[in-house]
């Protein structure tokens, strides 16, 4: 997939929407309300209160919440600058770390990480050299500095003056951090445009607050696929996207004539499989279940495709293999939360079907119907309309045995609540 290169903001009172292209193709989406920001960056003077030892973990409280810490053992009530870095899903915390990293640009200061670090994107070794001696000159031996891939043709002069603002910011929340009480924000969340030029730095977004440039550049079209469950392939097949908890599956159902391409259109799905991953934003373990492949070098190409598709994307695409059963699992350790957590309503856990619940509100009438002469059954539409359908023969059954029974649907009730009542 290639570089971001357009960024294009849709900014309302309401919320922001942020769509990355690349060569036109809309590869990303953020939706960020007003009301639910990202954390993602922010840095705060937190407060442990309590410690997970079992998990390696602890919790601390965060300006307007508490966040899970992994990366530093700490005791109950001690005070620290944590950073957060990923943003919390559902019931879920949001997760920080006590290993700061500010960025400017292509730079970031590492205050508990020494050393000069360069991508391995800035070649030469004179090159290599110089900055290496002009970034030590500038940051304290007890911090470090690395310059990314984005800064492989800047000049040594605006890296090094990066470097210098990083560490005046980093002696800005020291200090601010010890004349503080927790918990409070040392450096608060970032807009989302300065996320985003974070996010992809050296891309300037094109900010507008009318929606205009989202619908033209795809995003809006390429969004409602992001919430789609089936997305269709260009070969007629589809993807099937389920999310929950624990992971994501896609399940991939190829057309009849892509079969007979059975190789090419496996490795087609699994890229437009890898788009959605970004697209949607998923994090966490993806389940790709291809059409079964048994030829060995069949597998192997469709996991080179994949690594080299994802070689760019910002948030890593671990692919751990196949497994016993077949599927491809993957592993996203993305930051911020997914589209879905935003801008979809997932049930916590499934309604009954209309059969069962007629079940139960038939097995409820048999108990309470006692000495009523002329019970009435009221259930909700969709069990009224299964008993008038399908279950007709159970109801007549019903009716038959009690001499008279009436079922009436009542739209306030849930699928799971009935009432019996006398008609008389």
């Amino acid at each position: 997939m290639a570089r971001i290169d357009r960024i294009v903001v849709d900014r309302a009172p309401w919320a922001t929407r942020v769509a990355f292209l690349a060569s036109g193709e809309v590869i990303e989406i953020w939706v960020e309300g007003a009301d639910r920001p990202s954390l993602i960056g922010a840095v705060a003077l937190a407060r442990v209160v309590a410690v997970h030892r079992e998990l390696g973990a602890a919790t601390v409280a965060i300006p307007g919440g508490e966040a899970s810490l992994t990366d530093r053992s700490v005791v109950e009530g001690e005070r620290l600058v944590v950073q957060i870095v990923r943003d919390g899903v559902a019931a879920k915390r949001p997760v920080a770390r006590a290993g700061i990293e500010l960025s400017d640009g292509p730079v970031v200061l590492t205050p508990a990480m020494p050393g000069v670090g360069l991508s391995s994107s800035i070649r030469g070794k004179a090159r290599r050299t110089g900055l290496k001696t002009a970034l030590s000159a500038e940051v304290p031996a007890e911090c470090g500095v690395l310059v990314r891939a984005g800064g492989a043709d800047a000049a040594p002069e605006d890296l090094v003056a990066a470097a210098r603002r990083l560490l005046q910011r980093w002696r800005a929340i020291q200090e601010a951090a010890r004349s503080g009480e927790p918990p409070r924000w040392l450096e608060p969340p970032a807009s989302p445009i300065e996320a985003v030029r974070v996010h992809a730095p050296g891309v300037e977004p094109e900010v507008d607050e009318g929606g205009r440039l989202f619908e033209e550049c795809g995003a809006a079209d390429a969004l409602e696929s992001a919430l789609a469950r089936r997305v269709a392939l260009p070969d007629g097949g589809e993807l099937v996207i389920d999310s929950v908890e624990a992971a994501t599956l896609i399940d991939v159902n190829l057309s009849a004539g892509a079969r007979e391409g059975f190789r090419r259109a496996n490795e087609a799905a699994a890229l437009a499989a890898v788009r959605q991953i970004r697209l949607r934003g998923l994090r966490g373990v993806v389940l790709l279940d291809l059409p079964r492949m048994t030829d060995r070098a069949a597998r192997a190409r469709v996991v080179q495709l994949v690594t080299e598709m994802t070689v760019d994307d910002p948030s890593p695409l671990q692919v751990l293999g196949w497994t016993p059963g077949g599927m491809l699992e993957m592993a996203r350790k993305g930051v911020r939360r997914p589209l879905a957590d935003d801008l979809l309503d997932v049930l916590a856990d499934p309604p009954a079907s209309s059969r069962a619940a007629a079940w139960n509100a038939l097995s409820g009438l048999r108990r309470g119907v006692g000495r009523i002469a002329r019970p009435r059954l009221v259930v909700a539409p969709a069990v009224a309309r299964w008993l008038d359908g399908p279950g007709r023969p159970i109801l007549e059954a019903e009716r038959a045995r009690l001499g008279h029974l009436k079922v009436v649907a009542d739209p306030a009730l849930g699928r799971d609540v009935f009432r019996v009542e006398n008609e008389d």
